[in-house]
């Protein structure tokens, strides 16, 4: 009773404030006092001076990163930024990864394919309330006739049921594949973290103590060798001509299943290409390739290629999902720029749902151009 009690003044506190604003927020309807609660605490604010669009869809990006700022908007890693992307999406998406939101063994390898445009459906939002919490076991399975027991979100929802987040569209279906909407997100965020009392911590990793011994350099695990094509835009005006098609050769020395060394040797200086690819073909299925694409800017190029994106730039390409948003980080690792090696490490975030096992099987090559 007295928890009942407090909720209702927090929302009659609340709706003298920020939601009571919103001239398209009822405050009659279920959400209003949700809506309240969220943009009082910074989670999520309005579409415009004076409306919340409660009714329109929610996306992925946007649940995630509500779910972010619930936490406190805590800083992770950002392996790699990406301009066209919205910055507290990227923060956002560096803590998914790192906080296990976006882990999940029963999605394709391991990780939730994440499209931050895609409206949230109501099975991908209790997934990720869900490992919010710390993926706690519920008391009883999942009981709807339309989610499957081996269903990656089934756990997801019979606990939000059991903890009083959600409930079916009907006695015996849940609709796990309806689209959310931005006033229903809201509203399952509220009985989530408001009504427990507290945000639900996530437990932070062990800090690692050093060794008292010396570490072993690293060793590859394995690596891959392949050959490939090579032009040149002949700037010194030796052999290497514009015309002209030179071997190239790469080497990837794979260190652990998310971090490798990638190293493209070509015959002539790297100020004559800009575009290096390595392309790792899969032998039975020639539509599957993942490919590592290195953008490199020089000075030599600056009268004859207009150059618009970060004078490093790393983009990988997983055909079979090409809308696929992953967390990467490339560091450079001694170029030769006269003696035309370039060389970079490459580390995908723990929990990526590609590794580098993957290429197992693989055919590796490699592209050089002058091409951006």
């Amino acid at each position: 009773m007295k928890k009942t009690l407090a909720a209702f003044l927090l929302a009659l506190t609340l709706l003298t404030g920020s939601a009571a604003a919103f001239s398209d927020v009822d405050e009659g309807l279920y959400y209003a006092a949700p809506i309240a609660w969220a943009v009082e605490r910074g989670i999520t604010t309005g579409t415009s001076g004076d409306t919340f669009s409660p009714d329109a869809l929610c996306t992925q990006g946007q649940i995630l990163t509500f779910l972010w700022r619930a936490a406190g908007s805590p800083q992770a890693e950002l392996i790699t930024e990406m301009p066209d992307l919205n910055p507290d999406f990227q923060n956002a998406m560096a803590w998914g990864y790192d906080a296990g939101i976006l882990n999940d063994a029963d999605f394709p390898h391991g990780a939730v394919l994440l499209n931050p445009s895609a409206p949230c459906t109501r099975g991908m939002a209790m997934s990720f309330l869900w490992r919010y919490a710390g993926a706690p076991t519920p008391n009883a399975p999942c009981t709807f006739t339309d989610v499957a027991p081996a269903a990656g979100y089934a756990q997801a929802v019979a606990w939000a049921v059991e903890s009083g987040i959600t409930s079916g569209t009907s006695e015996t279906t849940f609709s796990p594949d309806e689209p959310c909407t931005r006033g229903q997100i809201a509203t399952f965020l509220y009985r989530c973290l408001n009504e427990a009392g507290e945000i639900v911590q996530i437990p932070e990793d062990p800090i690692p103590q050093p060794s008292a011994q010396e570490p072993e350099e690293a060793r590859p695990l394995r690596t891959y060798t392949g050959t490939g094509e090579a032009h040149s835009l002949g700037l010194d005006g030796s052999e290497f001509t514009s015309e002209g098609v030179y071997e190239a050769e790469v080497t990837v020395d794979v260190y652990s299943p998310y971090e490798a060394v990638f190293t493209v040797q070509v015959p002539f200086p790297l100020f004559q290409a800009c575009n290096y690819t390595v392309r790792f073909d899969n032998p039975e299925k020639p539509d599957q390739s993942f490919l590592f694409i290195f953008l490199r800017w020089d000075e030599a190029f600056a009268d004859m290629i207009p150059w618009e994106q970060d004078h490093n730039f790393f983009r990988f390409v997983d055909t079979s999902y090409p809308d696929s948003f992953l967390s990467v980080r490339q560091d450079y690792s001694g170029d030769d720029r006269i003696g035309g090696a370039l060389v970079r490490r490459v580390t995908f975030s723990r929990g990526s749902y590609f590794t580098f096992d993957m290429l197992d099987g693989y055919t590796p090559s490699c592209f050089v151009s002058t091409n951006p």
